[in-house]
């Protein structure tokens, strides 16, 4: 189960031209690659989770695995930091696991679970990365309940507090949250992600809970942390598009926006719920509630794969479906390709939201990768995609945007929530039977962009 040592093929022919010089980012631009502990970690010593009790009721997931191993990445870390090193990638999103913190309920932290992340942190440094801990990347222990409830709220707001009085030492980046949309949306009420409930009301309740209970997080925070930290959360967002013109279809997509997008955002900024869903998400907001979630971060991340299209589906709980995209879009495994979306995104934050700091938290590609030869697994399809929505992004960023980094999902491949491993998005390929790391060309390609913090070309050949 060695990883392999070779670096991967460097993509950089040439010196840097004077059309790529124009692509540079800002001089403090930040690159950096993503994971999630529910995704990576093994079920070893932890407590069980809400993803636990989705595997274990539904057997397994679309390839027929499940989350009892992941990469094991609480012990193989070091072998991906090594690569990641090597490639000269500079920060690491990864997550803490609550199961993992406070495996059997309130109060004080599992001494041994709190230690993995001690460890992380300390193996991310003495590499030269900056770490990245997301507190809620969608993994509930089994005991906290579920976001229908409002008790679950200061619930998290404890567990923050105790992960930021052992590691706010070393670490000044925090991300609250992971995708609350995906979660209220997904999980509440289109049964694909846990709890698998398929409710409206569930789903308004855990937008409003997941809302305060970050408002209450960043409370905490701020008071336990010391000077010099920077607390952001990170969005799912995506411009929406009805997948045809009528009527109906337009007002889902508006609908659509309010709920995935904006019932999200506009509650940061003091702006509150956004019309069309504050009579639906009003039953479960409690005075002095919307104050406590008007946290203004001093950061907001933004997960982005590609823009959302829908259609009125009077069958649906919510009375709306995902709808067909364009056929002229290119596909990858799991999401169809538009990176001009990605630039659309990043303009509206800046225009409606007073020019915030921005970080492209999450953007990457699931291919169908070839075995790896010599090394290295040439991935020159991901490449392709991962120029163009660096490209996009660029052009965000020169039109004005406070575009400070990007995170590249993900680290390696990994489980990938209810469809298991069947997509790949790593810039590092995981052997599932040997748990042997390969680097991809892609990882190579992203070094690249790295020393020249540019957006550069894809290699042809």
């Amino acid at each position: 189960m060695m990883a392999t040592r070779a670096h991967p093929q460097n993509t950089d022919s040439s010196p840097l031209s004077e059309d790529t010089a124009a692509l540079r980012f800002c001089s403090d631009f930040v690159w950096g690659v993503a994971a999630s502990a529910a995704q990576t970690e093994s079920r070893n010593g932890r407590g069980p989770s809400n993803w636990d009790a989705l595997c274990n009721d539904r057997g397994a997931m679309l390839d027929g695995s499940t989350n009892a191993l992941c990469t094991q990445f609480e012990d193989l870390y070091p072998r991906d930091l090594e690569l990641l090193a090597q490639a000269g990638v500079q920060a690491f999103r990864f997550s803490i696991a609550w199961p993992r913190v406070q495996p059997d309920g309130p109060g004080p932290a599992n001494a041994a679970g709190l230690a993995v992340y001690d460890r992380m942190v300390d193996a991310m440094l003495e590499k030269g990365i900056t770490p990245w801990p997301t507190l809620f990347y969608w993994d509930v222990p089994a005991w906290a309940g579920d976001f229908r409830q409002r008790e679950i709220c200061q619930r998290l707001a404890d567990y923050a507090e105790i992960v930021a009085r052992k590691l706010g030492d070393r670490v000044q980046q925090w991300i609250v949250l992971n995708e609350p949309n995906s979660v209220a949306l997904r999980g509440y009420a289109a049964q694909v992600h846990a709890p698998a409930f398929n409710s409206a009301e569930a789903a308004y309740a855990a937008i409003h809970h997941q809302n305060l209970a970050q408002g209450l997080a960043f409370q905490a925070l701020r008071a336990t942390l010391p000077g010099g930290h920077r607390i952001g959360t990170t969005v799912n967002l995506q411009p929406v598009r009805a997948e045809t013109n009528s009527a109906q279809d337009e007002q889902a997509a508006r609908m659509v926006d309010a709920l995935w997008n904006r019932a999200f955002v506009d509650p940061l900024y003091g702006k509150g719920y956004p019309r069309l869903a504050a009579g639906l998400i009003a039953p479960y907001v409690a005075e002095g509630d919307m104050e406590l979630i008007a946290v203004k971060p001093d950061f907001l991340g933004m997960n982005y794969y590609s823009r959302i299209y829908v259609r009125q589906a009077a069958d649906h709980v919510l009375g709306i479906a995902q709808g067909q995209a364009p056929r002229h879009l290119a596909n990858t495994d799991y999401f169809h390709v538009e990176p001009d979306g990605l630039t659309e995104m990043l303009l509206r934050l800046h225009d409606e939201y007073d020019a915030p700091q921005l970080y492209i938290t999450e953007t990457g590609f699931a291919m169908p990768d070839p075995q790896p030869r010599d090394g290295v697994v040439d991935d020159l399809g991901r490449i392709a995609h991962l120029a163009g929505y660096l490209k996009a992004a660029q052009a965000a960023h020169a039109q004005g945007v406070h575009l400070k980094g990007l995170f590249y999902w993900s680290a390696t491949d990994n489980w990938e929530w209810a469809q298991g491993f069947a997509k790949r998005f790593g810039l590092i390929q995981v052997d599932r039977a040997t748990l042997a790391r390969t680097p991809k060309r892609s990882l190579g390609y992203f070094a690249d962009c790295i020393r020249h913090n540019a957006a550069l070309d894809a290699p042809q050949t």
